[in-house]
């Protein structure tokens, strides 16, 4: 190059007028770096919460494990956007259970099917969950039975009670409120224990007494039924009717330590009626004060005679809710001392002490699982998955998910398109001879 042409070079460059570059370009800049940042943060927390929720996707669906081994099977709770039963049938289940961690504020009942899925009962306040039928198929609640695998529902009495299933499915004992209207009473101050008919319908009265709070049991062969009956704060008493004949044989009156031990009160044999016997506290004190309970014991009372005999144990330990059932020889009770310690179904061993053979998560009570699982079935582990979502659940998360991903494809889109402007100067390097000093150096 001449210095001819060097000199004109530089004369154009000291007249050529200086490119604007104001504060607001810097700004902008500035303000682009902090969106993608921020938006690069929540895309992260948005990965960290779905790897979270991994785990319940890959063992939700899994099998069942055995019970027997020297771990025992535990049920984990539903996430609360869990799908209802209604929205997706999972009938017969194997276990049910009552959460108060959901998307009902009230609590709602948990259905855990066999092929381990999870779906929600919704229940009205202060309402029971139910008795599960022996088969897992039926829910008995008041006035009504809910078909699980079908979601029909078949009406009983008005304002009944369910109070225990036959073991072959067929028969649910309920007690009547007084002057219902449905059973001619024989007094107009007392109550009606009466069995329904599931295939029929048919309603057949068994007795008529005050029955405030009345508990039941078939016998094995569903020909007997074990009844206590009573008024509220009285003494309780033990009735055993053939429900063949319709004859009532009142055995005795039973002390506030004595209760009927559960819906299978009856030894498999069917020779004697089972009572739980309390040590420390009246039952009554005991379910409100349960650390009051020291111990309990199992009382086997003959049907016939109304001759009582303990059991050869004392001072079982825990706070035994009912008998559910009979597996291996040996009694199996769902135990919960209160609604803050975990429920467990354990068998009760001869010598005393307890075996586990399920555990209900932290937080959840009312422990529900079918005769026919407890005494025949294999219990095991299960966990809900997250997938099995309510309709809502994957918009809520579509809606955060969404604006992050629009966000950040909207910018980079933004940034191709400068990238390719010819005359932007977006990522061109400046050569040795685009730029000299007047000395002719080239400017590093």
């Amino acid at each position: 190059m001449s210095e001819a042409l060097r000199e004109a070079l530089r004369r154009a460059a000291e007249s050529a007028p200086a490119p604007r570059l104001g504060e607001q370009l810097w700004r902008r800049g500035r303000r682009r770096r902090r969106v993608r940042r921020a938006a690069t943060a929540l895309a992260g927390v948005l990965l960290v919460v779905s790897l979270a929720a991994l785990p319940g996707l890959v063992v939700g669906g899994m099998g069942p494990q055995p019970a027997d081994g020297p771990a025992p099977g535990v049920l984990g709770r539903p996430y609360p956007w869990q799908l209802t039963y209604e929205q997706d049938l999972n009938g017969p289940v194997v276990a049910a259970f009552v959460d108060s961690h959901t998307v009902y504020l009230e609590g709602a009942g948990v259905l855990v099917g066999r092929d381990g899925s999870y779906r929600l009962f919704p229940m009205d306040p202060d309402a029971d969950l139910g008795l599960l039928s022996p088969d897992g198929r039926h829910l008995a609640r008041r006035s009504e039975i809910v078909d699980l695998v079908t979601a029909r529902s078949v009406q009983t009495v008005d304002k009944a009670r369910p109070l225990a299933w036959s073991p072959d499915g067929r028969r649910l004992l309920l007690v009547l409120d007084r002057d219902d209207g449905v059973i001619e009473q024989r007094s107009g101050d007392l109550d009606a224990v009466a069995y329904f008919e599931l295939a029929t319908g048919a309603v057949k009265p068994v007795l008529f007494t005050a029955a405030d709070t009345p508990a039941a049991a078939f016998s094995p062969d569903g020909e007997r039924v074990a009844v206590t009956t009573g008024r509220a704060g009285q003494p309780q008493t033990l009735t055993v009717v053939d429900l063949t004949s319709g004859t009532p044989d009142i055995l005795f009156e039973l002390t506030d330590r004595q209760r009927l031990a559960g819906e299978a009160a009856w030894t498999p044999d069917g020779r004697s009626v089972v009572l739980m016997v309390a040590d420390g506290c009246v039952w009554t004190a005991c379910d409100v004060y349960p650390h009051g309970l020291w111990g309990w014991r199992m009382q086997y009372v003959d049907p016939v005679t109304g001759k009582a005999v303990d059991e050869a144990a004392t001072a079982r330990q825990g706070r035994p809710t009912g008998l559910v059932g009979w597996r291996d020889g040996e009694p199996v009770f769902v135990d919960q001392r209160d609604t803050e310690d975990t429920a467990k179904l354990v068998a009760a061993r001869p010598d005393g002490s307890a075996r586990v053979l399920l555990t209900l998560a932290s937080g959840a009570g009312g422990l529900n699982v079918p005769r026919g699982v407890v005494e025949h079935g294999t219990l095991g582990s299960r966990s809900a998955n997250p997938v099995d979502a309510q309709p809502w659940a994957f918009g809520a998360l579509l809606a955060c998910v969404a604006p992050p991903a629009l966000l950040f494809m909207v910018l980079r889109r933004r940034r191709r398109a400068v990238q390719v402007l010819p005359d932007s100067g977006v990522g061109q390097g400046a050569g040795p001879d685009d730029l000299r000093a007047e000395g002719g150096d080239t400017v590093a």
